[in-house]
């Protein structure tokens, strides 16, 4: 894709602004050739994240660059030699130097063309209505990592809006248990999203082998995902579809290295609760008060996690239902029965905590690393993080197993292989809509009402 082609990301931010920035001490300056009046000129330059900053000493206010979704391009001078070359929404930015360093910090916010000259397709590893997932290789080092690929022909006005939003977010990420995009590239058909490669597949994959994980085998799970929630939460972000399909193992077995991935329905919080997707999520997954139309906060993503806590030890949600409306409904009330399970002390006063309906009374995240049942399991995990693969972790703490997963023979039916999502009016475009005839946007009639048929959305894959 050239600079004369109009691009799926132009006009989403100013280009150049100027105004008072403060310039911190760990931020990239270097002092580049730029060209002014016709003549090169030495220019000081700041890189602030997605800022790129003509700096100047003697001024107030500073000229910048958003470079925001801006076409990022080396380029060649017969007299400077090697150049960084920016462009958005029409306008460019040239400068000239020693670059490279530059441009690696540069890429992650910007978006590049001509990905088939830096990776190789190996093989396609998923496939949806409006992306393909490929892992690659990368010509210059061999690397592999993984792609979604976009056809952008298929996109509606409302897919663009929100793959915007989840790039937005993905770029922010950079922890250990959070899928982050690591570089974006655009053709005339189609955008590439690459990333780290997990091989390990979904949580949900481990939880069909028709077994249930122990209390410390789910800690395992649950503590990396309050550890992710934490990250993303500290960012004002919310995620909104915590389940075991977007959990993902980094290598096959190893539940001790799982990160959360697709933010697909992820925004930044907002007290009004005025989101592009307002009632969102799994059904099975969802906090009550965001089915009743309430105004809700970050504690969403607590209930969330509980039912995937629930989930490991149980081996199937406690709204699971073969119909639909029903799911919803039990989802709606929000209420689970803990009664009729042994669990220890420590893991029902847990598993209570997270699932209480009222968003007030429930945990925090402070409480849940607060809570016996974390403190009980931590020493254990720090001792043996190292060897916690599927097969090999020790039952310390475990009140009635002996294993990480239980006994083979307290199997349980497997849990569906995909989990559908809903949205109140929008669709993601990493998702395929599967629509169906919705007459209301609330999600029942009346508190005791029939469940209305919602929009659903398949899981990513």
């Amino acid at each position: 894709m050239n600079q004369d082609q109009k691009s799926f990301f132009d006009f989403t931010s100013p280009f150049e602004l100027k105004r008072p920035i403060e310039i911190f001490s760990k931020s990239l300056k270097d002092q580049f050739y730029v060209l002014k009046n016709e003549k090169f000129k030495l220019k000081t330059l700041v890189l602030q994240r997605n800022y790129l900053i003509k700096f100047s000493s003697k001024k107030t206010t500073q000229k910048y660059y958003n470079i925001t979704n801006a076409l990022l391009e080396y380029v060649n001078h017969p007299q400077m030699g090697k150049g960084i070359s920016i462009t958005k929404n029409g306008a460019n930015f040239t400068f000239y130097g020693i670059a490279d360093h530059w441009y690696s910090n540069m890429k992650k916010w910007c978006v590049q063309p001509n990905f088939q000259k830096e990776y190789c397709m190996i093989k396609l590893v998923g496939k949806g209505s409006f992306g393909k997932v490929y892992k690659i290789q990368s010509l210059r080092d061999k690397k592999e990592f993984a792609v979604k690929l976009f056809d952008k022909t298929t996109f509606k006005p409302q897919d663009r809006q929100a793959l915007l939003k989840e790039i937005e977010l993905m770029r922010i990420m950079k922890h250990e248990n959070v899928v982050s995009i690591l570089e974006t590239y655009e053709n005339e058909q189609y955008i590439f999203l690459v990333q780290e490669l997990f091989n390990g597949g979904e949580l949900h994959q481990e939880l069909k082998k028709t077994r249930t994980f122990s209390e410390y085998g789910a800690f395992i799970v649950i503590q990396q995902v309050i550890e992710a929630l934490n990250y993303i939460h500290s960012h004002g972000i919310i995620h909104r579809d915590i389940k075991p399909e977007n959990i993902i193992l980094k290598e096959q077995g190893m539940i001790e290295q799982v990160v959360l991935a697709d933010f697909g329905l992820a925004d930044y919080f907002r007290k009004d609760c005025k989101y592009m997707f307002t009632r969102c999520g799994t059904p099975g997954f969802v906090a009550p008060e965001l089915l009743q139309d309430k105004i809700y906060d970050y504690k969403v993503d607590i209930y969330s996690c509980g039912i995937l806590f629930y989930y490991l030890l149980v081996g199937k949600g406690p709204f699971d239902s073969n119909n639909y409306d029903q799911t919803v409904m039990a989802n709606f009330n929000g209420w689970v029965d803990l009664t009729k399970f042994q669990f220890s002390i420590e893991c029902l006063e847990l598993l209570r905590g997270m699932l209480d309906p009222n968003p007030i009374k429930r945990y925090s995240i402070d409480q849940i690393k607060q809570s016996s049942f974390f403190r009980k399991h931590i020493t254990v995990f720090q001792q043996y993080g190292s060897q916690s693969s599927l097969g090999s972790i020790p039952s310390q703490g475990d009140s009635l197993t002996t294993s990480p997963l239980q006994s083979p023979k307290l199997e349980l039916k497997s849990p569906k292989d995909q989990k559908s999502r809903f949205v109140q009016s929008c669709v993601s475009p990493l998702q395929s809509p599967s629509r169906i005839n919705a007459v209301s946007l609330s999600p029942l009639q009346g508190p005791f009402g029939k469940p209305q048929n919602l929009q659903r959305i398949p899981i990513q894959i």
